[in-house]
């Protein structure tokens, strides 16, 4: 990275075979010799588990201490694959699953469509999977505030935590006399910068047909899920929950991108003085590590040399390699 007034980085049944993956992904929790031999592939293999009784598809790439990634709404892990890799390669075992609603895996009941909720599935999953700490956990826009509501659930068994255009910060819009809030913004609003973002640079147009494979098999699965889910993004609230991540000594990395338009830079300024942290500014539009992935495995690096001891004490947070924001 360098720096030039901001950091520039660049549903079936278990056990049988996925017909989205073409190869038997029988349900296990823990490591077999199988799972090592893929764990050391240079791509991301797609296997499935059950929580909660359901079926759950996830990636799983690299060697090392164990990270997670958690995607944003409306896609997969699919189309973060190559981010994923990049994060693995930072010196890292990923393992990426669809959140609950996405990818074919069971959208949670009502009481459970929060944050909190959402938090409590992945802790589950990690158990099905066999994960017990984790060096880093990483998250992308709602994946930010799940990757938050985790660490928050589960402070004891992670390293390190990084925020990537992360849901979570109130604010919508600074006015000379106002605030105005999340809730407050239009729906119409959030579809204009959606367009916006995607059409600011070929680079960007590059990525869309990944985006849209992976929003329009979850459209199709589940349209109404897919909307109330976005309804409970619209209401979050994460600034307590990063404050006292901070505060127990997990370093907290908050990352934004320079032509985000769907997370808004009062957002971003919430959550990184919630963390103590001046935060990192990036080059890109809101889903800038799908187009840009070596960056966001430049991002791990420095969280995974940052992440506490887990299961100890920690030495306070640190925030990844801050740079100034403009």
């Amino acid at each position: 990275m360098t720096a030039a007034g901001s950091a520039q980085v660049g549903p079936g049944v278990p056990g049988t075979e996925d017909p989205e993956v073409g190869t038997a992904t029988p349900v296990r929790a823990g490591a077999t010799e199988s799972d090592e031999r893929a764990a050391t592939s240079r791509t991301v293999e797609w296997r499935t588990t059950a929580v909660d009784g359901r079926r759950v598809r996830y990636g799983v790439v690299g060697t090392g201490r164990t990270a997670l990634f958690l995607h944003g709404w409306g896609l997969r892990p699919n189309a973060y694959a190559r981010a994923i890799e990049a994060m693995a390669a930072a010196g890292c075992r990923v393992v990426a699953p669809c959140l609950p609603g996405f990818g074919g895996t069971h959208e949670l009941g009502a009481d459970d469509r929060t944050f909190a909720g959402y938090g409590a599935w992945v802790g589950r999953f990690c158990d099905a999977v066999g994960v017990d700490d984790l060096a880093l956990v990483a998250g992308h826009s709602m994946g930010g505030g799940v990757s938050t509501a985790f660490v928050h659930h589960r402070p004891d068994k992670v390293g390190s935590l990084l925020l990537a255009n992360a849901i979570g910060g109130p604010t919508w819009a600074l006015f000379p006399n106002e605030v105005r809030t999340m809730v407050q913004r239009p729906f119409w609003d959030w579809g204009r910068h959606f367009g916006k973002d995607l059409l600011q640079s070929p680079r960007d147009l590059r990525m869309l047909p990944t985006l849209l494979e992976d929003f329009i098999l979850n459209l199709v699965r589940n349209p109404l899920g897919m909307v109330r889910t976005g309804e409970f993004i619209r209401r979050a609230d994460l600034v307590a929950e990063v404050a006292d991540i901070a505060a127990r000594g997990i370093p907290v990395t908050v990352a934004w991108s320079d032509r985000d338009g769907l997370v808004p830079r009062s957002a971003f300024d919430d959550l990184r003085r919630a963390a103590g942290v001046e935060g990192i500014v990036v080059e890109g539009s809101h889903a800038w590590l799908i187009a840009a992935p070596e960056g966001f495995g430049e991002l791990a690096i420095s969280a995974l040399v940052d992440a506490r001891a887990t299961g100890g004490p920690g030495d306070g947070a640190t925030g990844g390699a801050a740079v100034p924001p403009s």
